[in-house]
C-alpha cells in the first residue's frame, strides 16, 4: 500500500473530527466496534482490527439508531444557542450527513488497515472530479450523478472511480441515482444501431459522454425503515453497478456492506 493513500485516509479521517455533528455520535461507533472486537477475540479470531473494520460496515444502521440520542442533545443545545432554528430540519441533515460521514470513515479505516490494499483514497468532496470525468451533455445542459462518496486512485487517472450514493432510506433522492445510471449506460452505448440512427435515445436527447475513467455507480442505504424487501424498492438495486444495506445478513438483489471491501479489491 503506497504511504501517500494512507496519509491521505488518515488527514481525512482526522477532518471528520471536525464535522458537526459526526463526533457526537463517534463514541457509538467505538463501542460497538469493541464489542466486535471482543466477540471476535472469543472466537479464536487472532488480527481482530482488520476483521472488526470489516464487519462494522454492515452495522452503520444500528450504530446511528443508537447515536441518536446523543446526536438530539447536539442538536437541543444549538437550538437554545441559537445556532439553528429548525430542529427537525437539523434532524435530518444530521442523519444524512452522519450515515456519509460514517460509510467514508470506515472505508478510509479499511484502507489505513491495510483491509483495501489497492492504491485509493476516499473522499466527500466529490465535485470536481465528476465535472472532470462523469459530466454528461444532455443538449445545452449538463447532468452529474448524485454523488456523496468517492474512492479513486489519485496516481493512476486511467483507474476507475466507485461513486457511492449514500441515503438513509428510500423517501429520499434515491431514484435521483439510478436514473443517471440509466442515462449514462444509454450515453456510453456503442451499439452498431446508435449511428445515424434518429430513433435511438442518445441522439434523440442529443447525449454526449466520453469517460476517460469508468465510473461505477453503487448505491448505500441505512434502510431505516426497513422498505429493502418491498417490489418497487427491491427492483431498483438491479440499476446500480453494486448495491448495499448496511445491515447484517441479508439477502437478494442487495448486499451487506461489509462485502464491498472484496468489490473494491477486485476493480483495481
Amino acid at each position: 500500500m503506497p504511504v501517500n493513500s494512507i496519509r491521505q485516509c488518515n488527514k481525512f479521517i482526522n477532518s471528520l473530527q471536525g464535522k458537526i455533528y459526526f463526533p457526537y455520535a463517534l463514541p457509538t461507533y467505538n463501542e460497538k466496534l469493541n464489542e466486535i472486537f471482543v466477540e471476535l477475540r472469543s472466537n479464536g479470531i487472532v488480527d481482530v482490527e482488520k476483521e472488526g473494520y470489516k464487519i462494522i460496515l454492515s452495522y452503520l444502521t444500528e450504530i446511528m439508531q443508537e447515536a441518536q440520542q446523543s446526536v438530539d442533545e447536539h442538536i437541543q443545545h444549538r437550538f437554545e444557542t441559537g445556532e439553528i432554528t429548525d430542529k427537525d430540519q437539523a434532524r435530518k441533515n444530521a442523519a444524512g450527513n452522519v450515515f456519509q460521514q460514517f460509510v467514508a470513515y470506515t472505508l478510509s479505516k479499511n484502507i489505513v488497515i491495510g483491509n483495501i490494499n489497492k492504491d485509493v483514497v476516499v473522499t466527500t468532496s466529490t465535485k470536481k472530479i465528476l465535472e472532470d470525468y462523469a459530466s454528461i451533455s444532455v443538449g445545452e445542459d449538463i447532468q452529474k450523478p448524485d454523488s456523496d462518496v468517492l474512492i479513486y486512485s489519485p496516481s493512476d487517472t486511467n483507474s476507475p472511480i466507485i461513486n457511492f450514493s449514500c441515503k438513509t432510506s428510500f423517501r429520499e433522492r434515491a431514484g435521483q441515482t439510478y436514473k443517471w445510471k440509466l442515462l449514462c449506460d444509454i450515453a456510453a452505448c456503442e451499439c452498431e444501431h446508435k449511428v445515424d440512427n434518429e430513433k435511438c435515445p442518445a441522439n434523440i436527447y442529443r447525449l454526449d459522454y466520453h469517460p476517460q475513467r469508468k465510473i461505477y455507480m453503487c448505491f448505500v442505504t441505512s434502510d431505516f425503515y426497513n422498505e429493502i424487501g418491498q417490489p418497487q424498492i427491491a427492483g431498483m438495486f438491479n440499476f446500480f453497478d453494486k448495491s448495499f444495506v448496511t445491515k447484517p445478513n441479508v439477502t437478494g438483489s442487495i448486499e451487506s456492506f461489509e462485502n464491498v471491501i472484496d468489490f473494491i479489491n477486485n476493480i483495481y
